[in-house]
């Protein structure tokens, strides 16, 4: 430590020193090092307050971000919840949108069979209504209300019912009828059938197709009309 601090005074303060007696020397050079070693903790206090400061500081930003970033998603959850909390306000009160039925809007449609006597094959279904109400009785048809692409769909649980023994053919067609034009066409065709006297099976099929406004979807069948125990005729916009 004194060699230190004779490297630091300089010639002067050795000269000042060898003027002195030893025991003067050695008081100068204990006082010197508890003034040093007072700095040393000073110094290390006011670096400990400015590490202090400086994270107490970042913390404080973090947490002004993350309080903003919240009010700001927060915001946007309730603009989003207004809008739709209005959306099914104007749903539930039936407002027109573009002048189109609501339940237009997603074309849904599920209709259920309605059994016909002395009907043999090559027949149009007859249905009954469950949801929607864009069945036109007379034509035994959906009718689409709004150009898109639907998901039309039928299914079918066919069972013997008496017939003889031996395999019994079942058949059916999805058809379109365009809007203004009276030439039918065809979207799909299904084959299968049952073994009777104990056959059961069920024929489902669904497949997506382009609709336009006014189209008509209807299901014909061709042949097996008897086996028919229930079935189901839907579409819905995608």
């Amino acid at each position: 430590m004194g060699q230190k601090l004779m490297g630091h005074t300089g010639a002067a303060c050795v000269d000042a020193l060898t003027e002195m007696s030893p025991d003067e020397s050695v008081l100068i050079l204990l006082k010197h090092c508890r003034d040093m070693k007072q700095q040393e903790t000073r110094l290390r206090l006011i670096t400990l307050f400015l590490l202090l400061g400086c994270a107490a500081l970042f913390i404080f930003m973090i947490f002004c971000g993350n309080l903003q970033q919240h009010e700001n998603s927060g915001s946007s959850g309730q603009t989003s919840t207004s809008e739709h909390s209005a959306t099914y306000s104007k749903q539930v009160a039936g407002c027109p949108t573009d002048n189109v039925p609501n339940e237009s809007l997603r074309g849904l449609n599920d209709l259920r069979s309605v059994f016909e006597k002395n009907v043999t094959n090559k027949t149009y279904m007859k249905w009954q209504p469950v949801l929607g109400g864009n069945y036109i009785e007379k034509e035994r048809a959906i009718e689409i209300r709004v150009t898109g692409i639907y998901f039309v769909y039928t299914s079918f649980a066919l069972g013997c019912h008496d017939e003889p023994e031996g395999f019994r053919t079942f058949s059916l067609q999805l058809r379109r009828l365009p809007l203004g034009y009276s030439d039918i066409q065809n979207l799909t065709d299904v084959w299968d059938g049952v073994k009777c006297p104990e056959g059961f099976r069920t024929v489902s099929v669904g497949r997506l197709f382009d609709l336009l406004q006014g189209d008509q979807v209807k299901v014909w069948v061709r042949e097996g009309y008897k086996l028919i125990t229930s079935s189901s005729f839907g579409v819905f916009r995608v």
